[in-house]
């Protein structure tokens, strides 16, 4: 059986051709923007991701993508557009080099507004306990058990990425924050105008009411708490508590 690229050399060779590489790279780079919006599971993320969503196909669906993901794929969706462009002999001159495909990857990352947003731990929690979507835990376990057994920040999250604090999707892999902005679910509208005044309008959002979930308690939070069940939460978020200044 042949394999799918000796498939579309033989459909080139019988004047066919290969489908054209996807429109966009992910739903968290935005080009006419200029932005990247790192999405953390759980932090209010639906009414941002839904203004920066458009309508393509993209080369990876999944949203939540930490910025080093999106740093390196970058290369592979810049990769995937200037292959199969060569249409004359001697190799046209205006053919990219992998060094030019690089050096686009590189030159969008660092020039593009980053940006996230981050929640409180222990609400945070709450929503991940009721969740939804990905793994639904709340039908069969306390929520005490349910923070007895939890490790990591995207334990009930689809894609097994294991990190294990929020902060952990903004780090690059000497441990430095490598996005521009961090707002705060708690303080979101006026770090959104913040966010407008530092990109002189480019990047310009409002917060929506999107993917609420009813039946969370995340707005009482604390008290679904007991001393032991905060104290847990506590030590198994504290770079998160450290670094964004969250307190019970």
């Amino acid at each position: 059986m042949l394999n799918p690229k000796a498939k579309a050399i033989i459909s080139r060779l019988r004047g066919g051709s290969t489908p054209p590489p996807p429109a966009l790279f992910n739903e968290a780079v935005d080009f006419d923007r200029r932005a990247i919006f790192i999405a953390i599971p759980k932090t209010g993320t639906t009414s941002i991701r839904k203004q920066l969503h458009k309508p393509q196909p993209y080369l990876i669906p999944n949203p939540h993508l930490n910025i080093l993901q999106i740093r390196d794929g970058l290369y592979t969706y810049f990769l995937m557009h200037a292959l199969e462009k060569n249409l004359a002999f001697p190799t046209a001159g205006d053919v990219d080099t992998d060094a030019d495909v690089r050096r686009r990857a590189s030159e969008t990352f660092t020039s593009f507004f980053k940006f996230s947003t981050v929640r409180n731990p222990w609400a945070r929690v709450v929503s991940l306990y009721s969740r939804r979507e990905g793994v639904q835990t709340a039908s069969e376990l306390t929520f005490e058990q349910f923070c007895d057994r939890l490790e990591y920040a995207s334990d009930t999250c689809a894609h097994p990425t294991r990190h294990a604090n929020q902060l952990d999707w903004l780090t690059d892999e000497h441990g430095s924050l490598a996005v521009d902005f961090v707002m705060k679910l708690e303080n979101m509208g006026e770090d959104l105008r913040e966010i407008t005044k530092r990109t002189e309008g480019r990047v310009d959002l409002v917060v929506q009411d999107k993917n609420r979930n009813p039946g969370s308690k995340s707005r009482s939070y604390h008290d679904l708490y007991n001393d032991k069940s905060r104290d847990k939460i506590a030590a198994l978020f504290e770079k998160d508590i450290d670094t964004f200044k969250y307190t019970f």
